[in-house]
């Protein structure tokens, strides 16, 4: 075949009602890939798709499927191709598509967990101190040795305020990636949507539970790992590979697709006390509470005016403030 008739797109659905167009993309053997909206966009909405169609597929227990791999717009399905044929699993998929109505009518299994965060630790210090002294010493990122200064900037907010939106709202987390046990969260008030640039170049260290923001992707390093987010703290310990805790007895991992996360701010020494009850007496018990997430609950607040009101306030104040801050 020439590469001029070479098309990944195996089979589409039209975009109807709150549903956006959905394509199947071939993603290797035995991966399809399931992209909602044909171009890039920023919607919460799709990942609650993802989880409805991803929940409903799993249900049907299809012989062949291995995992999916859910996203904040695409869903991952890992499958054997000698069992299962792609056609054969598009047409599970689409048959779940075709039974969810309306983005309102949807719920999902989501647990609320409370963290602990202590802003601007000694250790997440540490690691913006090597940044400077090895990779970049002119980093403008770095005001005072940190880098919430410059996130505050960037929003036109103090940096109290930005303490206050990374504690105001419920993080959802539309999936796992970058590094095992990581979630990728996002504000579901969006007037704590904070928006930062990565560093340029990326950190070489990172320590487990430093919490950042690059974008308006909120994310908890599992381990100490590389990394680019802008850093605000630290938080307990979301990934065990010893699994002597009790919760992480099934996995090394800890966040599942669904989940929400909710801060509330405490001391550096609470939060190294807890990291040794987890990591060396395995008795530290986590603040998790398990409900359903309902869409159109979420639909009505976001809609409501005071919170668009407070969302347009605060995108007036990002836009001055990605003009008064430095370039990274």
């Amino acid at each position: 075949m020439s590469e001029r008739n070479y098309n990944v797109i195996l089979d589409t659905l039209p975009e109807a009602g709150s549903r956006p167009a959905v394509l199947f993309r071939q993603a290797g053997d035995g991966f399809l890939q399931v992209e909602y909206g044909s171009v890039p966009r920023f919607n919460l909405v799709d990942s609650f798709r993802v989880l409805a169609v991803n929940a409903a597929v799993k249900a049907k227990k299809v012989k062949g499927l291995y995992e999916t791999v859910p996203g904040l717009r695409t869903n991952l399905y890992h499958f054997d191709p000698e069992v299962l044929a792609s056609k054969k699993l598009i047409s599970e998929i689409r048959d779940c598509e075709k039974k969810i109505a309306d983005v309102k009518d949807i719920e999902f299994e989501s647990r609320l967990i409370t963290l602990p965060i202590a802003f601007a630790d000694s250790e997440t210090k540490k690691a913006v101190a090597k940044y400077v002294k090895e990779v970049r010493p002119d980093a403008p990122n770095v005001i005072n040795g940190y880098n919430i200064e410059y996130s505050a900037l960037c929003n036109g907010v103090a940096v109290e305020d930005i303490k206050k939106m990374i504690c105001g709202t419920e993080w959802y987390n539309s999936g796992n990636g970058f590094w095992p046990g990581g979630g990728f969260f996002w504000p579901l008030d969006p007037r704590c949507a904070v928006v930062v640039p990565k560093y340029n170049p990326p950190r070489t260290w990172t320590p487990e539970g430093t919490v950042g923001i690059g974008g308006p992707c909120l994310y908890i390093y599992p381990t100490p790992t590389g990394g680019g987010y802008q850093l605000f703290g630290r938080t307990i310990p979301i990934f065990q590979f010893s699994q002597k805790h009790k919760l992480f007895k099934e996995s090394p991992t800890f966040f599942k697709a669904g989940d929400r996360i909710r801060f509330h701010e405490t001391s550096e020494e609470e939060v190294l006390k807890i990291h040794r009850l987890v990591h060396e007496q395995a008795k530290y018990e986590y603040d998790i509470k398990h409900g359903k997430f309902k869409v159109k609950d979420w639909l009505k607040f976001y809609d409501s005016l005071p919170v668009q009101k407070g969302m347009k306030e605060l995108l007036a104040k990002q836009e001055a403030g990605v003009k008064a801050a430095p370039k990274v």
